[in-house]
């Protein structure tokens, strides 16, 4: 059930492309490769594990648990702008599929039907995650708004034109937004009760918010006489441990990972004091197994310049720390070492709470833009842009439980 002995290449290769953009194209041959890439990744996967993709400006779908061709879902107009964004509904909504494109539009569809059943235009979309039946849009300039595709659906308004006479839909946010990110919207998260959300933006910036409130909850360092999870780079991911609902992982584009016991009613949260890796390449993908005490971290290239050894923390010749009580870099020597292996390019398996090393696999030659799980967490999926590319890994196995015989069948 282990990474340490299910991460492997399964061999899965489909056609992927991202549409083109005056912006994506770098203008230097000497800056990074990210440089040429877009900014955010048009690629999810539903509970169902069913694959949206794009090949340009077209999406595509594929059950990733059969064996059926690939099908074509829509393809978007010129007018609308280039896809930018991907993002399926949870397993309460796990038919709906929102979409976003440069020009700020936003579309909901039912993948089921085949057909867009809402439209609106924003100022621009940094990241998207749905929550039940509500979408959350983190914006260019730092505002979070919540859209309840619920009232989509009740509130049809139809075109006066006969020829193109059918339902359209319009959508209203809530009158609640959040507005304290200074800068575009990278990643957000819901964690799996729905109740707390997690953003990260541009400038670096990580915040906690409850579902029933406006203002962030107090958590992190003191940075400017307030408390506030900070990288010193771009957030790329924000994640939450499905066993541990209030523990939150947090990435960025310098392969620095940190995890954050966001518990502030519990004397032992390490709000201040996070388990930090630097691992050296950006990260593009953090994942936790619901099944075992692991998670894997997808990398692109490395964009620093060399500096001196990173650290990890030793195998099992060290202790096992709970995660409540580490601090970033105050572990014992004999608890550190030097990182040896390249993490460009890989996916790396981590264990939990030693963040111990357990295995890394150079998974392209090209720059991995992101990555998908699929529903039961036993593959990822990953996007290599420049090779036009998805591979499928297999990362952890099935839960195999042993049957046995209940005692209730000796009752006569």
């Amino acid at each position: 059930m282990s990474a340490k002995y299910n991460l492997r290449d399964s061999k899965t290769i489909i056609d992927f492309s991202v549409p083109t953009t005056p912006n994506s194209v770098s203008s230097t041959p000497d800056a990074p490769a990210e440089a040429s890439l877009p900014a955010s990744l048009p690629l999810t996967c539903s509970s169902k594990s069913v694959l949206y993709f794009t090949r340009g400006n077209r999406v595509h779908f594929k059950n990733m648990q059969t064996n059926e061709d690939i099908g074509q879902l829509f393809k978007l107009p010129d007018k609308d702008g280039n896809l930018q964004l991907l993002q399926c509904g949870g397993a309460q909504n796990s038919d709906a599929l929102a979409i976003s494109t440069t020009k700020g539009i936003i579309q909901l569809w039912d993948v089921r039907a085949k057909k867009m059943t809402a439209s609106w235009s924003t100022k621009g979309v940094g990241a998207m995650q749905f929550n039940g039946s509500v979408l959350t849009v983190g914006g260019l300039k730092g505002t979070i708004r919540f859209y309840d595709t619920r009232i989509a659906m009740s509130t049809p308004t139809t075109t006066t034109n006969a020829a193109t006479a059918k339902a359209t839909f319009k959508m209203k946010s809530d009158l609640r937004k959040l507005n304290r990110h200074q800068s575009r919207i990278t990643a957000l998260a819901w964690n799996e009760p729905g109740k707390l959300l997690a953003s990260g933006d541009e400038s670096g910036v990580v915040y906690c918010w409850d579902n029933r409130e406006k203002v962030p909850l107090d958590v992190g360092e003191f940075v400017q006489r307030r408390k506030k999870i900070q990288h010193l780079v771009s957030v790329t991911v924000v994640n939450w441990c499905p066993w541990q609902p209030k523990l939150l992982g947090t990435g960025d584009a310098n392969g620095t990972l940190r995890l954050w016991d966001i518990d502030t009613s519990d004397s032992r949260s390490n709000a201040l004091n996070p388990g930090k890796l630097e691992l050296g390449s950006r990260i593009t993908g953090l994942h936790f197994s619901p099944q075992c005490k692991e998670m894997i971290t997808v990398h692109g290239t490395n964009q620093r310049a060399p500096s001196a050894p990173d650290i990890e923390l030793d195998s099992e010749t060290s202790s096992t720390p709970s995660i409540s009580t580490l601090s970033p870099m105050t572990l014992s020597a004999a608890q550190m070492r030097s990182r040896t292996y390249d993490t460009s390019n890989s996916i790396v398996a981590h264990s939990f709470p030693t963040l111990r090393h357990i295995y890394t696999l150079p998974a392209a030659n090209k720059v991995i833009m992101g990555s998908v799980m699929n529903a039961n967490f036993t593959k990822a999926i990953i996007a290599i842009p420049e090779e036009s590319k998805l591979k499928v890994y297999d990362v952890w196995g099935r839960l195999h439980l042993r049957r046995t015989e209940s005692f209730m069948g000796n009752i006569r």
